[in-house]
């Protein structure tokens, strides 16, 4: 029966097919992605990392700790020593270029035998170390070093292959561009283009000196009978006294890995809310089909079928058709995914999916996410389905008499207003199947989430905006039905449609409403956090922050800052790095001492991760005589100048100093260029890191610094027209300087971020979508009231320009009624996360309401005529003479 009904009704269910299937390829396509990122990164571990193991230090290792890592080349252990710094890169002399003549620039010194894992793409394709080497031509002067440089440093600087630039005080010639790193770490943000280099031509800069800001990192290759883990204690135990982090290839790309992680939960929630928005219009095609099958319900019945034989056909029918629509939504989702990589590529510095070898389509890794679509599908289809089809043990035979009769309760039941009798005639197995749809929902959620927190956080969150649109729309259909009728009579038909009983408007406006929610957020969250970047930059934020000035240039940067943009006294800093070695004498374990620790440790709370990320992170230290700018001692006092301390004062970052467990009068002891220093906190400190200035977690008291190998940095505000003009010549007079423009910064969060929203409203357009064929399956389910309707008013005079009218007024209505109510609630939701999940400031912005609200409208109309345009061309007579 239940094929016989599918066969010979199947274009009914239109919309019932495309729900599903827009739906289930949202969270196929996201789930595709996810999984073949996730087999990618699995398979290329070795090259993320650059090798088996990998030693990071934050500073030049000892000359123990290079004495022991050189021993290990003795037990056929492979060796390669990486230095990663910021730099600044100038023409080189006698060169002539069109574009920018200073660059910063990230730079990457390498020996020859980088890299041990992966593939590193180059133009021309020539050995790495033979396009490093000293190089004969090219250079003005006198032979100089080979660099290879990503192509937008060709773009910036005006520079092609073969010519020179300068990079502290050593020259370079441009011997190739470099493609993709397999090591390079997979962030969106990036200071500047990449240019790598060999070590001796680092040490020909003399960029590295006491103080500076340089990654070194040594990466190992073991023998392929070698075990990894005892190696790891070995080096954790021979290296402790550097601070060096050791980690193995099984633990490359954490971040990268966490982001990814989260980025696919998110955006595979949004693909549920699509499903979710989808199941409405399931559960509307149900409704509309059955109330063109009362008369066969009602002969079943009359025949001897049982409501439960009824109920399980057209169950088994709807699960047929969900099936339908849940393939397509996988063959949706294969296609899908193809796309899901080019987005994803404008976000990363680095050449991200290039770099791990990430290939989509199908393979083996696509079995569950494809399992997983199919059977969200079919689970959502037959939680939505339950509700409608419970009305099927109300028909009544007596609808093969009177065409008229409905599903509903009779008039008597409605009289009696009492609560208790209300209760007393609650229906068992409607609440039965409504707790089951409930639960049935939760348990999707959770699934798709992968938590069963942010699953009921999600569930909680989707059925308060259900609730919402529902109520919003329901008071606004209710002022509409008791305002008085307009004269205008398409109007007046118009609004009579939309108030009558059954007309589907609360259905049609939550799901209009819940995809303009979304992505309305997404725009307004956007707009605040590129708001607080740009205009919240206060008046006398610094233009440039010159980083790693030596002691001996402190003298000569001022004097060039004064006599070029007239500053008095520059602001410079002291500051040198640092690491937590003991809070109140209890020593903080710096490494988990086996891989299943460092397991239990990730996937602990999050107020255990942020705890660890205090404790073993890398501080950058000060001596200050005043209070910084814009900071608050919320404990303790400040010393006064000239004071005197038997142990070293130190001021702590109020985060900080929670997360480490610190209060004043308690001591800390920090590991400074390998000496131990206690100090005392003697205060604690709210500070606004969001004032462009120098702010730091900790600030000790003058003269606890003294003898540490420090270095400074400066900050100067200066007229945009002298921008260039400085940085040209700082670059000149003190090559190992480095020169960040803020603007610079901020110009590429905004990118970041712009990209971000960009995934996130491509995902999130699924919702609206979904919400549009709702529209269009509840329309459906009218069509033939409208039909009759149309039928009618013809009869009696009306032009079809009166009926176009008047439909084009009903979808206007109800897209101005969900367009406004989600625009509404994603005000509402926008300042609930800016207020508690970014700690920021919410203002109205009323021009992407105003899209929003537009854009929303068209669809209504273009989905609306659609739906119904073919009803204008239907003849009133064979529509009246059925009757």
């Amino acid at each position: 029966m239940a094929w016989r009904e599918t066969r010979a009704a199947w274009r009914h269910f239109f919309y019932f097919l495309t729900s599903i299937a827009v739906g289930v390829g949202a969270l196929v396509g996201v789930s595709l992605f996810s999984a073949h990122l996730e087999q990618a990164v699995t398979k290329e571990a070795r090259g993320l990392l650059g090798g088996d193991l990998e030693v990071r230090l934050s500073r030049q290792v000892s000359p123990a700790g290079l004495t022991f890592l050189t021993s290990l080349t003795s037990r056929d252990i492979a060796m390669t020593h990486v230095s990663e710094l910021i730099g600044m890169a100038a023409h080189g002399p006698g060169t002539r270029a069109s574009g920018q003549s200073s660059q910063i620039v990230e730079l990457k010194a390498v020996e020859s035998l980088y890299p041990l894992y992966g593939a590193l793409r180059l133009e021309p394709d020539r050995p790495l170390w033979e396009l490093l080497q000293l190089q004969s031509a090219g250079c003005p002067g006198s032979p100089c070093w080979g660099a290879v440089v990503q192509e937008s440093l060709l773009i910036r600087m005006g520079l092609k292959l073969g010519q020179s630039l300068t990079i502290g005080q050593a020259s370079f010639r441009i011997t190739g561009i470099v493609r993709t790193e397999p090591d390079r770490m997979a962030n969106a943000f990036s200071l500047g283009p990449r240019v790598l280099i060999a070590q001796e031509g680092l040490r020909a800069t003399e960029l590295v000196k006491l103080g500076s800001r340089v990654r070194e990192r040594y990466l190992l290759q073991t023998p392929a009978d070698t075990k990894i883990e005892p190696l790891l204690y070995e080096l954790r135990s021979r290296l402790a006294a550097d601070s060096a982090r050791v980690s193995t290839y099984r633990e490359a790309q954490p971040q990268l890995k966490q982001f990814l992680e989260q980025l696919t939960r998110y955006l595979g929630l949004i693909g549920l809310t699509a499903l979710f928005v989808s199941g409405i219009g399931v559960a509307t095609s149900v409704r509309a089909f059955l109330r063109e099958k009362l008369s066969t319900i009602a002969i079943l019945k009359t025949v001897g079928a049982d409501s439960p034989t009824i109920i399980r056909t057209y169950m088994t029918q709807a699960l047929l058709l969900g099936l339908t629509g849940s393939v397509a939504g996988l063959i949706l989702g294969v296609s899908l995914e193809q796309a899901v990589p080019w987005i994803l590529s404008s976000w990363f510095a680095s050449d991200m999916l290039g770099q791990i070898g990430f290939t989509s389509g199908l393979s083996l890794y696509s079995f569950l996410p494809l399992s997983k679509g199919l059977a969200l599908g079919l689970l959502t289809t037959l939680l939505f389905t339950l509700w409608p089809l419970l009305a099927i043990r109300s028909v009544k035979p007596v609808a093969l008499l009177r065409r008229d009769a409905l599903a509903s309760e009779s008039p008597a039941d409605t009289t009696d207003r009492s609560w208790h009798r209300h209760i007393a005639r609650l229906d068992r197995t409607k609440l039965l199947t409504a707790g089951t749809i409930v639960v049935g929902l939760a348990l999707l959620s959770m699934w798709q989430a992968g938590t069963w927190k942010i699953g009921l956080l999600f569930m909680g969150a989707f059925s308060l905006a259900l609730a919402l649109l529902g109520s919003a729309a329901w008071l606004v259909i209710q002022a509409l039905a008791v305002v008085a009728r307009p004269k205008n009579l398409a109007v007046r038909h118009a609004v009579g449609n939309i108030v009558r009983p059954g007309s589907q408007a609360v259905s049609m406006t939550i799901a209009i409403g819940i995809g303009v929610m979304v992505i309305v957020t997404v725009a307004l969250v956007e707009q605040a956090l590129l708001r607080q970047l740009g205009e919240s930059r206060p008046a006398d934020a610094p233009t440039f922050f010159f980083i790693d000035i030596q002691p001996d240039q402190v003298d000569g940067i001022s004097r060039l800052l004064r006599d070029r943009v007239g500053v008095r006294t520059p602001n410079l800093t002291p500051l040198i790095r640092s690491r937590v070695v003991a809070v109140n004498g209890q020593p903080i374990k710096t490494e988990a001492v086996s891989e299943e620790e460092e397991r239990t440790a990730q996937s602990g709370d999050k107020d255990q991760r942020r705890k660890a990320w205090y404790l073993t992170r890398e501080y950058v230290l000060t001596f200050l005589d005043q209070l910084p700018k814009d900071n608050v001692i919320v404990k303790g006092r400040w010393w006064t100048p000239g004071q005197t301390f038997t142990l070293p004062i130190i001021s702590v970052e109020e985060d900080a100093a929670k997360a480490m467990g610190l209060d004043v009068g308690q001591t800390i002891e920090l590991d400074i260029q390998g000496t131990p220093l206690v100090a005392e906190v003697g205060s604690i400190r709210k500070v606004e890191w969001g004032n462009f200035s120098t702010n730091f977690y900790m600030v000790l008291s003058p003269g606890a610094l003294d003898g540490a190998p420090l270095t400074y940095v400066a900050t100067v505000q200066v007229p945009p027209s002298d921008e260039v003009s400085l940085q040209q010549a700082i670059v000149a007079e003190f090559p190992n300087v480095t020169a960040i423009n803020i603007g610079d910064v901020l110009d590429s969060f905004a990118r970041i971020l712009d990209r971000l929203s960009l995934a996130i409203r491509a995902v999130a357009l699924f919702c609206v979508l979904t919400g549009g064929l709702v529209m269009g399956a509840a329309l459906a389910a009218t069509r033939y009231r409208r039909l009759y309707e149309s039928a009618v008013l013809k009869a009696l005079g009306a032009t079809r320009g009166l009926l176009i009218g008047s439909f084009a007024i009903e979808y206007l209505l109800l897209g101005i009624v969900g367009g406004a109510i989600g625009v509404g609630l994603a005000s509402a939701l926008s300042w609930a996360l800016l207020r508690w999940v970014f700690e920021l400031g919410w203002a109205l912005h009323p021009h992407v309401l105003l899209i929003g609200l537009g854009l929303t409208m068209i669809l209504t109309l273009l989905v609306g005529f659609l739906s119904t345009y073919r009803i204008l061309g239907q003849r009133p007579l064979p529509v009246l003479r059925y009757e």
